[in-house]
């Protein structure tokens, strides 16, 4: 009998008993996926777990402590109620005797009826390294996406799973095919499936609405001779279909936000001779229907973000395609179309293109939108350079300054649970030629102080026009993009997946 089938048997008895007793807490079936496809193992120099359930209502997480060799009886039980969170922690020597933590893996939030059984399964990671994403069903298989992506969107759904749409795959002889598939990932399989077609597009704007579909806008149809995809497509997963629509304005390489809703903000982007695509759009979720915006908005290469109260949305950086736009403004929809809310707004500290932005700070702490890196200049062949400084972006009339960080533009910025910010990737500009780099760092926010800045590990291989995604058990998700480091563009394949060093 195998070691999962003797820990299923035992825990089968134990929960039998309990509910014999009256327990009114359960005792959880754990599948803990401790080995990988690839990588440093998880329990490589590992001595002893460390198992921890919290969530609401909890004064204290329930913990236990023991060997590497587990069983059933070492998972806390875990009371009845909503958000709960199994977590295992990994050490070399005893925890409470200085043990070093090397490996962690929790499961997302999920809820705890009364008297009824609860199962979770738990992926391992090696902390602070980036590994290829393996499947629960086979651990020691890589799970791989079904194809090389490059400029395509990420979108993380209600449920828990990744949509990617779109993009490009780099060919080694220059070519660029422009792809119209999407894939799924369900981050508790492992896997990548097929979804519905939505039309070959590559530099497109993705906005989950709060029905839990996904509006995908724009986008290049062909890059080796630019075209434009006109369509825009909604896509419902749930039920595996995208319906079509025609935006006012076709467009490529633009910026979008979408406010609490289901109201998108279409901002710039290109058109196919590349010059600016500056007329305003927006869609509203409810109607299903585009509609004209607030006439033109001469920037391209802008960064838009929503701000915590979900309603205000904020345009900031960019260029006219001549000269840098200092001006941070914001805009909320006034019930026909959106409205500028500032007749003077503030201005950034240094003017840029091409920056990343996510949410920093903790719920209770009120997240801020921290815009991190980009160009200081319109083209870094002409003596444009990859920005170090980040900003935070207060609220609608104050931009103060943040950490310092690496120099780089287009890099993947996420926002953690936990209110941390991970970036990964980007270009960075050396001799005037901005290429991919391999940069991934951990922001780490301070009440009334000046956030700290962590280096976690490189990436196998650098990376730009890739996507990052925080998922539900306070991982990162790392797929597609482009290395052209070396000077020969290379498509790396393998979904990497990152668990940063947890905050206490």
């Amino acid at each position: 009998m195998s070691a999962r089938s003797v820990r299923s048997t035992l825990l089968a008895a134990l929960l039998a008993l309990s509910a014999g007793c009256g327990e009114k807490e359960v005792t959880p079936s754990l599948d803990l996926i401790s080995a990988s496809c690839a990588g440093t193992p998880p329990l490589e120099g590992v001595t002893h777990l460390r198992f921890r359930v919290s969530g609401p209502g909890l004064d204290t997480p329930r913990e236990r402590v023991s060997t590497v060799r587990w069983t059933p009886a070492d998972v806390p039980a875990i009371p009845p109620g909503s958000a709960r969170v199994l977590e295992v922690r990994a050490y070399a020597g005893a925890p409470d005797q200085g043990g070093q933590l090397r490996s962690l893996g929790r499961t997302a939030p999920f809820d705890v009826a009364q008297g009824q059984a609860a199962s979770a399964r738990v992926f391992l990671r090696r902390l602070g390294e980036f590994a290829p994403v393996n499947q629960a069903a086979s651990p020691d298989t890589c799970a791989v996406p079904g194809e090389t992506r490059a400029g395509h969107t990420a979108t993380l759904l209600a449920d828990g799973r990744v949509l990617f749409a779109g993009g490009y795959a780099p060919g080694r002889d220059g070519t660029r095919p422009v792809s119209g598939t999407t894939e799924v990932f369900d981050p508790v399989a492992g896997t990548f499936s097929p979804g519905p077609d939505v039309g070959a597009r590559a530099f497109h704007t993705a906005s989950p609405l709060p029905d839990g579909k996904v509006l995908l806008v724009g986008g290049a149809e062909t890059l080796d001779q630019v075209s434009l995809q006109r369509t825009a497509r909604v896509v419902d997963v749930a039920e595996g279909v995208a319906s079509t629509l025609e935006p006012k304005v076709a467009r490529y390489q633009h910026a979008a936000a979408v406010d609490v809703d289901g109201h998108v903000l279409l901002v710039g982007g290109r058109a196919a001779d590349g010059s600016g695509a500056f007329t305003l759009e927006g869609f509203d979720a409810a109607s299903g229907r585009f509609f004209n915006g607030m006439g033109e908005l001469h920037r391209v290469d802008a960064t838009l973000t929503v701000l915590e109260d979900g309603h205000t949305i904020l345009v900031a950086g960019g260029s006219d395609a001549l000269r840098l736009e200092a001006e941070v403004l914001s805009a909320g929809f006034d019930g026909d179309t959106f409205g500028w809310l500032l007749p003077v707004p503030p201005r950034l500290r240094v003017p840029r293109v091409g920056a990343s932005v996510a949410m920093l700070g903790r719920a209770e702490d009120g997240p801020r939108p921290l815009l991190m890196g980009g160009f200081d200049g319109v083209d870094p062949l002409n003596g444009a350079r990859a920005v170090g400084a980040s900003e935070v972006l207060e609220s609608p009339i104050r931009v103060s300054d943040g950490p310092a960080l690496l120099p780089r533009s287009n890099a993947c910025a996420v926002s953690l649970q936990d209110g941390r910010v991970v970036v990964v990737g980007g270009r960075g500009a050396d001799s005037g030629i901005a290429r991919a780099t391999a940069w991934a760092e951990l922001i780490i926010p301070a009440k009334d102080a000046q956030p700290s800045v962590l280096g976690l590990s490189l990436l196998p291989q650098p990376r730009v026009w890739h996507t990052c995604t925080a998922l539900a058990d306070g991982s990162v998700l790392v797929v597609g993009g482009v290395d052209d480091s070396t000077g020969e563009p290379r498509a790396p394949i393998e979904a990497l997946v990152v668990m940063p060093p947890p905050r206490d």
